[in-house]
């Protein structure tokens, strides 16, 4: 495959146009000359083609419904992501910082923040956590085959929600 792009784009001065045969299904390996090239027609994308021939467009994500289930399953994996991240400053602030955490945590202290926004904070940095945290023990539930009925998914969706916000709020008082 890597010689076949090799060659074409090695072929004699084909510009702009030879890097369309990468994404479209026409050859343009049979032509040999610049000329030839030329009187070829410009290529339609896939879009254009479907538009030309009154193909239907396929339903997408705008035709359905938000649901629950796709919002937890999505936001499950962003916390994972955030989990990731914290993960990472942690251990690169560890290396990085003269004083490590302590130093950071005084830093943090010296800005005079009001309690509020320090209270905001920490519930900030502890709801990824605990959604975390909560939903992998709904999961662990399936895993178990308990809780697979569509009513029983969705109460324990709601259920995970309150509880990871209690969660939270209580890490965030420790």
């Amino acid at each position: 495959m890597a010689l076949s792009y090799t060659r074409l784009l090695c072929r004699r001065n084909l510009g702009v146009n030879g890097f369309r045969g990468f994404y479209t299904s026409k050859n343009l390996a049979v032509s040999t000359s610049n000329a030839a090239l030329e009187k070829v027609a410009v290529h339609e994308n896939h879009d254009e083609k479907n538009m030309r021939l009154k193909r239907p467009m396929s339903p997408h994500l705008t035709i359905y419904q938000v649901q629950i289930t796709t919002l937890l399953s999505i936001s499950h994996r962003a916390t994972g992501i955030i989990l990731s991240g914290y993960a990472a400053t942690i251990g690169l602030s560890t290396l990085f910082m003269p004083g490590g955490m302590p130093c950071m945590i005084e830093a943090v202290h010296a800005l005079c923040l009001p309690a509020v926004a320090i209270a905001v904070g920490k519930i900030a940095l502890a709801f990824p956590v605990a959604f975390h945290f909560c939903n992998g023990i709904r999961h662990l539930a399936w895993d178990l085959g308990v809780f697979l009925s569509i009513k029983d998914v969705y109460t324990t969706g709601y259920a995970m929600v309150l509880a990871a916000a209690a969660l939270s709020v209580v890490l965030a008082i420790l």
